[in-house]
């Protein structure tokens, strides 16, 4: 495994795998931008080429290329490695199943799942048929891995056994469901007589199954069954074909999000490659979030109508608070995009094609909707002045408030306060209650001022290869604190020689400063001890003199070296 990673970092500059995530500035020797990790106006998370590595000043988040695409893409170090090996066209072997780990167990399980449904729908004629009846071609059935689960209590779950998977692992996998505890009855399949889609992570490993019946008319069955929670599976962080749109969304910089996976499919299939699918839940900040680190143009298909935006106003305003455009693509009312693609692939085409911001859709249909000014005035107010709120762009909300107060012949500050208003009412019912936030564990205490210098010492002789800087650190702290500090350290010696190579790379007196730093440090160290000292003879009120005296004569020790170091 070293040896691919090591293959990997000479392959792959940190600079480009980031880049390909987030906008780069150079700031001397490195690179800096904004945190992808957290919020924030000014850029605090530098790139170093050197070091082939990164770190954020305000999150403290940092690591290698390695680490960065874990976080970015939410995976583990397998699948991280997986993606930058095939980025870079480095040969990765899958570790095999009887050596690995439990995560690596499941994906084995459900890849050799995935294998299985395909095999068992290449002989279904119905249920080919039906696909077809689509508009899917026996490539794309094929590409996109598509499956069938028989109609039979227990059938995967045997050729998973003969194939040396164990009972645990399918029911961890969510392939197989156990019955309630004193039934005597063993685990059964939980996917039966459906149409199987794979749902993969953004490395394209498969971690879960939606599965559409097909073949049965129990009114009471549900038209679709998905994974339940697992190790690797959570569906609120997961997007169907985000694997496969990886590229498309970077390359032609937007997202088409539709609801259903054979709506997803036929998009891909009439080359609209950048589409992707929500499974078995609402749209989530983390999915928009997925979306956001390749474009900021999000397009939803929705009905013609108030009724499907509606639907989706949750997912919406998280979007739009995220700096997302969010636009309509307008489809026939009642119909999906697989009916629209099967009809005429050119129709969703132009849907797409004549998508707009979600709010100028509102404002157009509203005003068809209402004749009368003041109808229309509260409807907009309902309907309209929520997005307005979540919009992430100040330039954004004046735009909006300026159309609005001119279709309805009002000044802008009576739109403004309306929904500065609904902002307001809006924070207010988001705010934690009080019984909830006194749960959450407050954020470790930040370091004290002396703990912050060493910090900065430390990284200096991290950075520099000047010799004469450890060595005048070493004076001063003395050999066995030097070692100490470096040992204590060590873990962030990357982070901290970053911070200082930001900090100190134009320098012309780093000697100078450095000295003036352990000046400070020193004093702190003093007036620390001459604190905990005063702290005690107030402890020991009318001890002796005997007691007393040794104490106070440290203290004016203290100060005259406080005061001296002050002079210098």
């Amino acid at each position: 495994m070293s040896s691919t990673v090591e293959q990997i970092k000479a392959r792959l500059s940190i600079v480009d795998v980031v880049g390909n995530y987030l906008k780069l500035e150079k700031a001397g020797a490195n690179y800096r931008t904004r945190c992808p990790f957290h919020q924030e106006k000014s850029p605090s998370f530098f790139v170093s080429p050197s070091r082939n590595s990164y770190h954020c000043f305000g999150c403290n988040r940092g690591g290698d290329l390695i680490s960065f695409v874990e976080e970015i893409e939410n995976l583990d170090f397998l699948g991280a490695l997986k993606l930058l090996a095939d980025r870079a066209g480095v040969p990765y072997q899958t570790p095999d199943p009887k050596l690995a780990s439990l995560k690596d167990r499941l994906y084995a399980v459900l890849e050799a799942a995935t294998r299985y449904y395909a095999s068992a729908l290449a002989k279904n004629e119905p249920a080919l048929a039906y696909l077809k009846s689509r508009g899917l071609t026996d490539e794309t059935i094929k590409n996109f891995r598509l499956g069938w689960a028989p109609d039979s209590w227990r059938q995967l779950g045997p050729e998973l056994l003969r194939q040396g998977f164990k009972t645990g692992e399918l029911v961890q996998a969510g392939l197989l469901v156990s019955p309630p505890a004193g039934t005597g009855k063993s685990p059964y399949d939980r996917f039966r007589s459906r149409i199987m889609f794979p749902i993969a992570d953004s490395v394209g490993r498969i971690v879960g199954f939606s599965g559409r019946i097909f073949g049965q008319t129990d009114e009471e069955t549900a038209k679709y069954v998905n994974s339940p929670e697992t190790p690797l599976y959570d569906k609120s962080s997961v997007l169907y074909l985000y694997d496969r749109a990886r590229g498309a969304l970077r390359l032609n910089d937007r997202a088409i999000l539709v609801e259903g996976q054979v709506d997803a499919v036929l998009s891909h299939q009439a080359g609209f490659g950048e589409t992707v699918a929500v499974s078995g839940t609402a749209l989530t900040r983390d999915h928009l979030l997925l979306l956001k680190r390749l474009t900021n143009n999000l397009i939803i298909a929705l009905d013609a109508d108030l009724a499907g935006v509606n639907a989706s106003k949750k997912a919406i305003e998280l979007a739009l608070g995220l700096g997302l455009e969010v636009k309509i693509a307008l489809l026939p009312s009642g119909q999906d995009p697989a009916e629209v693609i099967g009809r005429d692939p050119e129709e969703w085409r132009r849907a797409l094609a004549a998508a707009t911001h979600v709010i100028d859709f509102l404002l157009r249909t509203l005003k068809q909707k209402f004749a009368e000014p003041r109808p229309l005035a509260h409807a907009i107010e309902r309907e309209v002045y929520p997005f307005i709120a979540r919009l992430a762009s100040p330039l954004d909300q004046a735009f909006f408030i300026n159309q609005i107060a001119n279709l309805l012949g009002l000044e802008e500050t009576v739109i403004r306060e309306g929904v500065k208003k609904v902002s307001n009412e809006s924070n207010q019912s988001d705010r934690p209650n009080s019984p909830s936030a006194a749960t959450v564990e407050p954020p470790p205490a930040p370091p004290n001022r002396r703990e912050r210098l060493a910090e900065i010492i430390l990284g200096i002789t991290f950075w520099s290869s000047d010799p004469e800087l450890k060595k005048m650190v070493e004076g001063r702290l003395g050999e066995e604190l030097l070692a100490e500090f470096e040992l204590k350290y060590a873990p962030r010696r990357a982070a901290l020689g970053l911070a200082a190579e930001v900090a100190y790379q134009a320098s012309t007196k780093l000697i100078a400063e450095l000295s003036e730093l352990l000046d400070y440090w020193q004093e702190e160290n003093w007036r620390e001890e001459l604190n905990q000292l005063l702290l005690k003879v107030r402890q020991l009120g009318t001890a002796p003199p005997e007691t007393i005296g040794p104490l106070l004569t440290r203290c004016q020790e203290l100060s005259e070296k406080i005061n001296n170091l002050k002079k210098i």
